[in-house]
Formats: C-alpha cells, structure tokens, sequence
C-alpha cells in the first residue's frame, strides 16, 4: 500500500507514524522525500508492505518528473492507498491530483492531515465532496485520529486477504528477512543502480545529480533460497562539506543502517579508488563486527584502461591493512557484470558470520598455536593463554582466558585472529576477541 500526495502535506510524519519509528526523513523544505522508501508494516492479523512516496508536484529542480513518475508508477501498483492532503488548504495541484486518482477511487483512502483541533476537524468535512468512501481526518504529527485509519486499513486489507488476491499487498505473514544488506558509499558511486539491479526494479531514483537518494530505501528479494533485505542509502559525505540540515540527517540515518544489517556492501568509484572517509565508514563496520564487502563499481571503464583486478585489490589492503580480510568484488552496477559474484560473496560472508565452533575444537587449535608460535614475554614474565571459546555470532566474538588481561600483545591476538580464520573458514570476516582474566587452568 502507499502514502501518495502532493509535496508537505505530511506524507513521511504519517509514515512515521504508522510504522511507530522514524524511517523517513521528514522536514519543513518540501520535496525532501525523493526515492519510494518502503517498509513491513505489522498490523497483527495480516502485514503490508507500506511506501511513502515523493511529493507528486509539476515544479521545482531536475529532480520532480523522477520523481513524481516514481510516485504515480507507485500508485498504479499499490493494493490500497493512502491519498494525503493538507486541512489547511486545497491547491491546484490537489485538484489536478485528485482528477487522477479518479479512475482508481475504489483502493483510495483520503486522509486528511494536519487536523490537530476541533475547528479543523470541522474543516475535514469539506474533503467529502471529492466523493471518496473514506475520508479520514488525522494529525500524523500528534496522533490525533491515527487509530481510527490503522483500524480502516486493517479492516481493507483483511478484506483484500482473504479474497486470495495473490499479489495483494496484504498476505500471510511474511518470514523475517534471513540476511539484511545495507549499500554504503560516497555520493553517486551507483548505490541506487546497484540496489535497483539487485531489486529487480526500479526502487531508488537514479541521476547523475550526486545526492539524489535522502531516504533508506528498503527491499527484498531472493537468492538461492535465501531472503535478503537490502537497504539504499544517502551517499556518506566528510562531516564539514554537510552543511544542509536534512543531509545530515540522511547520512545520520545511512550510518545506523549498520546496526540494521548483516553484511555491508561499501560501494567505490573504481575511477576514483577509495577515500579516507571510506576508510571511516569501513572501521565503523569493522568495529560493529559486520560483514563487509568492498565493491568496485564501473569496473567495465577500468579494464579498458588495462588496469588488473588483482593489483587494485591489493593495493586496497595494503592502504587500509584494517580491511586485509574484506572481499573485494568489481561489478558493473548499470551492466550487471559481477553482480552474481557479489551475491555469491555476500552469501558466504553472512554464512560465515553465522558459523560457531566447538570449544573442544577450539581449544585443541589453540594448544597448536601456541605450541607453534609462543606469546612473546612481557616485563620477564610469561603470558599463559589458559582457554578460549566463542561467546556469539553475528557478530563473531571470542573470549580468551590468561593468566593477565591488561596490556595483552596486540601483535599476538592479531595472530590467534588470523588462526581462527585459517582454522575454521573464517577468512572473509571480522573477528573480535575479549582477553579476560582467569587465575587457574
């Protein structure tokens, strides 16, 4: 089901709202919402999947007819929708906008925004004379009349179920998304291509104007008998070159999309290489304890300048030693060159951030490792690693007992990492181990 209207009338608040978190970027500047940013909606009995759209506007920079043809294709698809308008004025633009939703009034629901007193609510009524079968007056901002319309739309979408539509955009109960990817980078390095191609369809607007993309977009799709959710984010700019407020915001809300995922695909210009702020974006990944994968977009126009794979990869991990275990994939977004490498690597890192080890298996390798190559003294006196076992997965976390916990060799516990991947087929990940402290054997 979507959210559609005219820009600011207060589409992503309602979005927001519905959804009881904060998805979309919502801001006084209108036309702030670009992409169709789309979520699960749990309404108990059945679950949506709900879209808030781009303003639907004739005016304003290059960007409106992406995005306004974004917003109709929207509509034409959707179940059930959610048409918003402003109590406080009736434009031309609604008019035109009402005109053509006409045909489709049926799957139309009119919410009217912004009614947060009894005068508005009064005011509401005149919206009736549209000839719409639902027309509810709301304020998305304060709740007022929020029940209500959740209410209604369960009623619809129940409705819609169990006539057994199989495409309805109400159905049973979907499983959760088994592997969650989020695509990071700097602006325009083809974040939106990428996520369109691994989509199967045009979710993010897509231009050459960097910056278009504010919002996370959300979407799902299958591979090799997995569910995979994927997430479309702002382009990551240095903290000084961000001085609009609602880019803040969009990088602020790219950056938590780490915390939302398993694997994260940090997208480079192949022409460009990579910069010091992707260095920053992959040791927040690394430090979080996610899978990373480091892709080389437009990597076509790099093979006709003769430059090899190989060397570049390299290259990548001598500059940032931080990720000598990432994988590293060249593809091209617009062409779908490498994209089935990438899912393929993607996959085995989810896997791999998912794989535990016996303790008993654990501990033998270590006996081995030590016996190999002892811990380094410190101050004249031994270090004795008494035991280790893993603690979690996903991120992957191992504890190790010895003899002190302060001022263990960073040097050493890189070599016990670098064991444990060898060991146990856990090279394409992260690694973290806690030194504890345990007086006995």
């Amino acid at each position: 089901m979507a959210i559609v209207g005219r820009p600011n009338v207060g589409k992503s608040t309602l979005f927001n709202r519905l959804l009881r978190k904060r998805r979309a970027i919502t801001h006084a500047q209108p036309g702030v919402t670009r992409d169709v940013v789309g979520a699960l909606w749990d309404l108990g009995a059945v679950t949506a999947r709900l879209v808030d759209t781009g303003g639907v506007s004739p005016e304003g920079d290059g960007l409106h007819p992406l995005v306004s043809g974004r917003s109709m294709e929207t509509l034409a698809r959707a179940e059930l929708v959610l048409l918003v308008m402003d109590v406080t004025e009736i434009t031309a633009e609604d008019e035109l906008f009402l005109e053509g939703v006409a045909a489709q009034r049926d799957k139309v629901i009119l919410v009217v925004n912004k009614v947060d007193s009894e005068q508005r609510e009064a005011e509401a009524w005149n919206y009736h004379r549209f000839g719409f079968s639902h027309v509810i007056p709301v304020s998305a901002e304060h709740g007022r009349g929020i029940d209500e319309l959740v209410e209604l739309v369960s009623a619809r979408l129940s409705n819609t179920a169990a006539a057994g539509s199989a495409d309805s955009a109400a159905q049973q109960r979907p499983k959760q998304p088994l592997m969650g990817m989020a695509v990071l980078g700097q602006p325009n390095t083809g974040k939106s291509t990428l996520c369109n191609r691994l989509a199967g369809r045009e979710s993010s607007i897509v231009s050459v104007i960097p910056g278009t993309t504010r919002d996370v977009v959300e979407e799902s799709f299958t591979f090799e008998d997995l569910r995979v959710r994927i997430l479309d984010t702002a382009g990551i700019r240095r903290k000084r070159t961000v001085t609009d407020n609602v880019e803040y915001y969009s990088v602020t809300r790219a950056i938590d999309t780490i915390d939302e995922s398993d694997v994260v695909l940090l997208l480079v210009d192949a022409n460009k290489g990579l910069s010091e702020q992707d260095k920053k974006i992959a040791s927040l990944v690394v430090k979080k304890g996610r899978g990373i994968v480091i892709v080389l977009n437009k990597w076509d126009l790099m093979q006709k300048l003769g430059n090899q794979f190989e060397a570049v990869r390299d290259r990548i991990r001598f500059v940032f030693p931080i990720l000598e275990f990432a994988p590293v994939v060249a593809i091209s977004a617009l062409g779908g060159s490498g994209v089935d490498t990438l899912l393929k690597t993607s996959l085995r890192v989810f896997r791999q951030l998912n794989t535990r080890i016996e303790t008993s298996r654990l501990n033998q390798a270590l006996a081995q490792w030590v016996a190999r190559t002892p811990p380094p003294m410190a101050h004249g006196r031994p270090w004795k690693l008494r035991y280790i076992t893993q603690a979690g997965v996903n991120p992957v976390v191992f504890v190790l007992f010895a003899n002190r916990a302060r001022g263990f060799p960073a040097a050493y516990l890189s070599y016990i990492k670098n064991q444990i991947r060898k060991e146990f087929g856990l090279k394409d990940i992260p690694i973290q181990i806690e030194v504890r402290y345990s007086q006995k054997n």
